[in-house]
């Protein structure tokens, strides 16, 4: 097989895969006929199998004695990437997860389009961690190191708002400035940029981003929200200890945080 490109839109939900041939972008159907996939990971004990998105939650639903695994994004720039869950009997590390689901895609691409992909853009959030730069340095080579060790021999990143802006802006004839609105699972992300026929043939379009902000709601901050207020109090969430003091509330923040579960049952040494 011939070597060729893919781009990878990485996302904290769901994630999503293209190739270009003969000047036309493909999006790839990732999933039976679908061109998205969850980017959830469910380690199957019971089959001793790794299964990915749709698959991954439905076996997970299903009863199967595992350990799913969510929102994968939202690991890149903490100091989580550097730790391990415990998966069965053994330890896996934060980081070859994210390299397991980059996998998958890689391989689920190139079996449809039989042709190795070797190179590949990768989409990047303006920044992975809010207010402090080196950790939003650190998340980018995070990504980068699992691609390239998952078999990508060059690793490119784009802006995900100039990226979104793109297809429009090969239409324009004078630049505009145009909002971005990313509403994303992990946050809801708003960006200015300048487009311009000008413009859209530069690698770096950093200088083109005039403001970015966004807010911390997303499918994450939802599904903790509704763990906290349907499910926790039946557990103990904001009820009283014996001797009447409030239940500490930290320990049930953390079960209702995915990544942050196994940390309550991780032996200490």
């Amino acid at each position: 097989m011939s070597s060729g490109k893919i781009g990878i839109d990485f996302g904290t939900s769901n994630s999503a895969a293209a190739i270009a041939q003969g000047g036309e972008v493909t999006l790839i159907e990732l999933e039976g006929n679908n061109v998205t996939i969850p980017t959830a990971v469910f380690f199957n004990v019971e089959e001793d199998r790794t299964v990915f998105g749709r698959t991954a939650i439905n076996e997970y639903l299903e009863g199967y004695s595992g350990r799913l695994m969510r929102s994968l994004k939202s690991i890149l720039g903490t100091d989580l990437i550097k730790e391990s869950t415990q998966v069965g009997y053994e330890r896996v590390n934060f980081s070859d997860v994210i390299g397991m689901f980059l996998r998958h895609i890689k391989s689920t691409c190139e079996n449809k389009v039989q042709q190795e992909l070797n190179d590949v853009v990768l989409g990047r959030p303006v920044f992975f961690v809010d207010n402090n730069p080196e950790a939003d340095k650190r998340a980018e080579n995070e990504l980068k190191k699992a691609a390239m060790k998952e078999g990508f021999r060059s690793v490119f990143f784009e802006y995900e708002p100039i990226a979104a802006a793109r297809d429009y802006e090969s239409t324009l004839t004078k630049e505009e400035l145009v909002l971005v609105a990313d509403i994303g699972g992990g946050t809801s992300d708003f960006s200015l940029i300048r487009l311009s026929p000008a413009n859209r043939s530069k690698d770096d379009r950093k200088a083109d981003i005039l403001a970015n902000s966004g807010v911390h709601i997303g499918g994450t901050d939802i599904d903790k929200k509704f763990s906290l207020k349907s499910i926790m109090p039946d557990m103990g969430y904001k009820s009283k200890l014996i001797g009447g003091l409030d239940m500490p509330v930290s320990p049930y923040h953390t079960l209702a945080t995915w990544h942050l579960i196994n940390t309550l049952y991780t032996p200490k040494k």
